[in-house]
């Protein structure tokens, strides 16, 4: 195929894509275009060229010869997460129906398509006494979270997701398919684990399993009255909390929607999500502080089957317009936690939900990939609904007084997997992890034919 002597339009790609392949492809004048489109996160108005959902690799392989032959980049969203405006005018490559999946016990190792979401996974190791390293929901798929480096709830224990791959399925700038591992391609395995993708296309991941010990989870709920002294005992434990129990604390307004159940539509609570990886009695004593605060409504703890660990934090599946906000943490401070009180409480008149995750343990170690060690103790996460302008505004307007009343609290950097819609790699990565990653796009892609989400930028 020749290279185009002048910028093909939307309609020239659909064509060109239409005619190669032999899976759907949709465009702009399809009429269902409005819907395929979208991203889980309806805030971001993102507008690709064109979106083709392979069916085989081959599929995958013949739409980046095309794309790269247009000069049109490529991009992939398996199931709408990672929506930015940088996937404006790109190629997406929507890989949900690739979704081979096979599991070696005796090995310990997974090998999952780019389809294939943690829910499934965590369904497939039923009863294996095997599990991987998922995150808050089983809604993501498998590539697309360890791409990002993985936040797991097993991070204290067992460090980021991305340093248990041991090989990555990827179609590269020419079209060709590749095995990359760490003796393969020691640069581009290192970059494709936490770099936030944008150096081909990831088809498959090839994951270590890890033996699945006794595993207690559950939610504590309090309300809102009680939100200092719940924060006041929240930072008590997680200052001594082994690697095994990991506490994350929501200052919240559920909505009065599902999947929240409808006794606390509406309601203003403090929900403490718990796990811990061991015997039931040792989770007692070590949430005893926190059992000790008056008030306790809801208490789901209990011994937990690894397949229902998203119902510790169940969040949301449904597209929803979310505006996202995070920043590192080095310590709940007494001023910390009497700002963030003071600006944020839980309350129907308080425009975001806020989080905060207890991290340290295995995350703060070097690890053999781009995912940057976690200085931090604790990650502040919030989100919040914007439907129209003037509800953005006053969200960002409660950002900026939020910021300014914890000042040096907050660290600049947050997490690759929590920038939501900000494209902008560098509150995640440091300078040297973006040069070397500078590198590696130089040498792997010096046409630029993959854009990521957040591209790595010259």
């Amino acid at each position: 195929m020749s290279v185009p002597t002048q910028t093909p339009t939307r309609t020239d790609v659909v064509t060109a894509l239409r005619t190669a392949l032999h899976c759907p492809v949709h465009g702009p004048q399809d009429p269902d275009w409005e819907s395929v489109r979208r991203g889980w996160n309806l805030h971001v108005d993102q507008q690709p060229a064109a979106i083709v959902e392979p069916l085989t690799v081959t599929d995958v392989q013949e739409a980046v010869r095309v794309a790269a032959a247009l000069e049109v980049p490529v991009t992939t969203q398996s199931n709408g997460h990672g929506a930015t405006e940088a996937m404006t005018g790109t190629v997406m490559v929507r890989a949900h129906r690739l979704r081979d999946l096979s599991i070696d016990v005796q090995a310990r190792r997974a090998r999952v398509g780019a389809g294939v979401k943690w829910t499934h996974l965590v369904a497939a190791l039923a009863g294996s006494g095997l599990t991987g390293t998922p995150g808050s929901t089983d809604d993501l798929t498998v590539v697309g979270y360890h791409t990002g480096g993985g936040l797991p709830w097993f991070g204290r224990a067992y460090g980021p997701a991305a340093q248990w791959v041991r090989a990555w399925q990827v179609v590269r700038a020419d079209g060709s398919l590749a095995e990359v591992t760490a003796e393969s391609d020691p640069d581009l395995f290192w970059a494709l684990g936490g770099g936030g993708g944008g150096l081909g296309v990831i088809t498959a991941v090839e994951i270590e399993l890890l033996p699945a010990p006794p595993l207690v989870g559950g939610q504590l709920m309090w309300p809102a009255e009680h939100a200092a002294q719940v924060l006041a005992a929240f930072a008590e434990v997680t200052r001594a909390a082994p690697a095994e129990l990991t506490l994350w604390l929501w200052l919240i307004t559920f909505p009065p929607t599902e999947p929240f159940p409808p006794e606390l539509h509406g309601r203003s609570m403090v929900n403490l999500n718990v796990t811990f990886l061991g015997a039931e009695a040792e989770a007692e004593r070590l949430l005893a502080p926190l059992r000790a605060v008056p008030g306790l409504e809801v208490d789901t703890v209990a011994p937990l089957p690894v397949s229902e660990l998203s119902s510790v934090a169940n969040e949301p599946t449904d597209p929803l317009p979310v505006l996202d906000w995070s920043h590192f943490v080095a310590e709940l401070s007494p001023d910390f936690r009497a700002g963030l009180l003071e600006v944020n409480p839980p309350h129907p008149d308080t425009p975001m939900i806020a989080c905060i995750r207890h991290l340290g343990g295995a995350l703060r170690a070097e690890v053999p990939t781009a995912v940057e060690p976690i200085e931090e103790e604790y990650l502040l996460f919030g989100f919040a609904l914007a439907g129209s302008p003037a509800e953005e505004e006053r969200v960002h307007e409660h950002w900026r007084v939020l910021e300014h009343r914890l000042g040096g609290h907050l660290s600049e950097r947050t997490h690759l997997n929590m920038l939501g819609p900000d494209p902008d790699l560098t509150r995640a990565l440091r300078p040297a992890t973006l040069d070397r990653l500078r590198q590696v796009k130089a040498t792997q892609d010096p046409q630029r034919v993959f854009r990521s989400h957040r591209p790595i930028l010259p």
